[in-house]
């Protein structure tokens, strides 16, 4: 995908200066538009950034994310917690990011869940793993799902209950 020097800036924190220094010494190139403007492959920025931390982000590099409601349920987080760690470890995941946390799932400032959505953003994790859907989110579970997708990023629910739709999630 082409991006533009403010969606660079915005996606990876990178400089203009980074990016014109990656240029002038050949390490990526720039696409001109039409109109002489410069787009820049997300691509190829991805990969610079994961040779110049020394790691290379793989299919198998997964987000644990684990969450209960009320401090009354910590045991609950604990068990969710040692499942998903046991089951990341049988699929041959590497965990680089391992949250947990108490917090409605209605709740939108969720500082663990954020930390998720800012690795998916800059490419650090491929995949999120939940014990459940509601874990991410008690509403509106696609629309996270696809926000995930869309940055190259899949949610793996580990105990897929029956499906209820919103209308009876409400009652």
């Amino acid at each position: 995908m082409l991006l533009r020097q403010s969606e660079v800036e915005q996606r990876y924190r990178l400089s203009n200066t980074t990016l014109h220094r990656w240029l002038k010494d050949g390490k990526m190139n720039d696409h001109r538009t039409v109109g002489g403007h410069r787009r820049y492959d997300s691509a190829e920025i991805e990969q610079l950034l994961s040779v110049s931390d020394g790691v290379t982000v793989t299919e198998k590099d997964v987000a644990l994310y684990a969450r209960v409601s009320t401090q009354k349920q910590v045991e609950n987080l604990t068990r969710q917690h040692e499942w998903l760690t046991e089951v990341c470890g049988e699929r041959g995941y590497r965990i680089v990011l391992d949250c947990s946390e108490i917090a409605s799932g209605l709740n939108d400032n969720r500082r663990q869940f954020f930390k998720i959505i800012d690795a998916a953003c800059k490419g650090e994790v491929k995949k999120v793993v939940v014990e459940h859907r509601d874990r991410l989110t008690r509403f509106g579970f696609r629309t996270i799902e696809q926000f995930f997708k869309g940055v190259g990023c899949a949610v793996e629910v580990l105990e897929q209950a029956e499906e209820k739709g919103e209308h009876e999630e409400l009652v």
